[in-house]
């Protein structure tokens, strides 16, 4: 009879685990206290409980326990240490004993594993390649980890498709919200340059409704007076999508929020001292977007200096506080930043143009938005993993800014897999390379000839360079790269490379390098462009030499108003003059930049996928 009742409960514990297939518990305590954590939601509790378990069983039964301990660990938020926890379980799971759905499972862990390391293309092969026969819950999953694998390589319509595809397995309600609101978050990511074309090729209706209210959400608020009009036309040509009301609505709360400015804002800029060029740029920015809001929506602006030291800072905003202020833009200084960020708490909230040395925590009001080179570097690690570049040279300036650079990339290209296998700098005012590229390279004779028979040649186990440099120094490295014969090798690097203006008798001598950049100064990427045609006639001189730095000041006012809302909706995302800009949950703003190629002596827009060598450009 006990031989009996075992098999028995454990089919009555697989039929109480919804969802996934569940494997077969052992009826021991481990199962009960698993099972509970798991409904609470603790998910690495619940998944050390279940491995408990497992290993009391043999077989199919242990190997089912395992797979349901790797999901567990994969659920979000995933901790670095988790991801790494649920790779050895699944390593040590004998497939063998699994039966289809059972192998389907394994290869869906498999493949979220390897995405979320950073290999979505490889992620993509480990997919099982049919889905016939298999648990409409599991088939939800996997369609789930391909669909955001195929947005990582910027495939944004097989992506949508497959969401869309996905979404239609839900019948709970809950569910099918979950769902959308995936879908939502994935389409807030696509560039807003390709949202038209991705609409006008759709074929599917519920493709094109998705799509073309992605391009409404991402309207700017000078065009707010139209919205509710192309609102209601897109109700009545997308009648019956399963968009509304939800995310209609939500559009119209997120436009209600744009301009509605507290009464008093306080601007905090050193305009006096080393930074005081920088202030007035962004200064000059800020008033630019005063004076392009309504002028019945425009808050009262007042200016202070604060100097060259970071203390003053802190004094001026009490006083601000004191006039009556609601908010405040800046300060500018790291270091006054860093003096804000130490505060446990803050009277009024502020828009800081800088960020703050790292901490665990920061005061509730406390928010982070400035041009940190640092985020150039790490989306060109990223760019260049989503590539398939696996090992790279850096070349740098020796300078503060080019070991920030070099040590930023570094480290995220290796978290996501990648190999620096040489980092050279080289002296800011030198004009020969030469050395640095050479020893970067490994260039050498590899045949054993030597004297005029010797054929130099670079490594050939390098995939990617990234570089960076100013004007001055990359119209000279780029050329001597292709010297000496690396043309051969694609390259990355930072917008330091673009003075900002088109110069293109300078500037050809950078034909086919490609660098990331902000909308702001990218044909084809700017949502403004009328706008900065009439503001580089009305900008001061040392100003126009600042563009970046002026867009800065533009979004931080613009930016200002919808500052609680991006905190309360994360996957929402402003598109501003210095990027697609989104809060993350310790309140700094994050910008997704743009990538562009010089061809003329002109930098063009490319695509995630597009990454020319030098030779494609000669």
């Amino acid at each position: 009879m006990r031989h009996i009742v075992l098999p028995l409960l454990i089919a009555l514990f697989l039929s109480a685990c919804a969802g996934l297939p569940r494997p077969a518990d052992p009826p021991t305590d481990a199962l009960a206290h698993a099972a509970l954590l798991e409904k609470e939601g603790s998910h690495l509790a619940a998944a050390a409980a279940y491995l408990d378990a497992a290993a009391r069983l043999r077989g199919a039964d242990r190997a089912r326990v395992q797979l349901n301990a790797a999901d567990l660990m994969l659920r979000p938020p995933v901790e670095p240490d988790a991801l790494d926890q649920a790779s050895r379980v699944l390593g040590q799971v004998e497939s063998r004993h699994l039966d289809a759905a059972g192998k389907a499972r394994y290869a869906e862990l498999n493949a979220r594993i390897t995405w979320l390391e950073g290999d979505p293309q490889t992620a993509l092969s480990h997919l099982p390649p049919s889905l016939d026969n298999l648990p409409s819950a599991l088939v939800a999953r996997i369609l789930e980890t391909q669909a955001g694998a195929l947005a990582d390589q910027g495939r944004w319509h097989e992506a949508l498709e497959t969401r869309i595809r996905q979404g239609a397995l839900y019948q709970n309600p809950e569910e099918r919200l979950v769902s959308q609101e995936a879908l939502w978050a994935m389409l807030q990511q696509i560039p807003v340059r390709q949202l038209p074309d991705l609409a006008a090729r759709a074929s599917r209706f519920e493709a094109r409704g998705w799509l073309s209210l992605a391009e409404l959400a991402h309207d700017t608020p000078p065009r707010l007076s139209a919205l509710e009009t192309r609102l209601d036309a897109w109700h009545r040509q997308f009648d019956g999508h399963p968009a509304a009301p939800r995310f209609l609505n939500r559009l119209r709360e997120q436009w209600a929020a744009y301009g509605h400015y507290p009464e008093h804002v306080a601007v905090l800029l050193p305009l006096t001292g080393r930074f005081s060029t920088a202030a007035q740029a962004i200064l000059e920015g800020v008033i630019a977007a005063y004076y392009d809001s309504p002028a019945d929506n425009r808050p009262e602006l007042r200016i202070h200096d604060t100097g060259e030291q970071a203390e003053s800072a802190w004094t001026h905003y009490q006083q601000a506080i004191a006039d009556g202020a609601r908010g405040v833009i800046g300060p500018l200084d790291r270091n006054a930043v860093t003096l804000f960020a130490q505060r446990e708490s803050l009277p009024i909230p502020i828009l800081a143009l800088n960020h703050a040395d790292p901490q665990s925590a920061y005061p509730a009001g406390l928010y982070q938005f400035g041009l940190n080179p640092e985020t150039e570097a790490t989306q060109a690690a990223e760019r260049a993993i989503l590539e398939g570049r696996r090992r790279a040279i850096i070349l740098m300036p020796r300078t503060e800014l080019g070991e920030r650079l070099q040590r930023t990339f570094r480290d995220r290209f290796e978290a996501l897999g990648g190999q620096v296998v040489s980092t050279q700098f080289f002296a800011p005012e030198a004009s020969d390379y030469g050395a640095s590229i050479i020893a970067a390279l490994d260039i050498r004779d590899r045949s054993g000839r030597t004297g005029r028979d010797a054929r130099p040649t670079p490594r050939e186990d390098v995939d990617l360079i990234f570089l960076s440099g100013s004007p001055r120094q990359a119209r000279l490295l780029w050329p001597q790269l292709r010297f000496h014969r690396a043309g051969q090798i694609p390259v990355l690097t930072t917008s330091h490379v673009y003075s900002g203006r088109p110069d293109p008798r300078h500037d050809q001598d950078l034909d086919g390098l490609v660098f990331a950049d902000i909308p702001w100064l990218l044909e084809g990427a700017n949502p403004r462009p009328e706008l900065r045609s009439r503001l580089d006639a009305q900008l001061s001189g040392n100003t126009r030499q600042l563009p970046r730095l002026v867009a800065l000041g533009f979004d931080a006012l613009q930016l200002f108003p919808l500052l609680g809302r991006l905190a309360d909706h994360p996957s929402e995302r402003y598109q501003g003059l210095t990027g697609g800009l989104r809060m993350d949950a310790s309140g700094h703003i994050t910008r997704d930049l743009n990538w562009a190629r010089f061809i003329d002596g002109r930098p063009r827009l490319v695509g995630q996928t597009d990454l020319p060598v030098a030779d494609q450009a000669q």
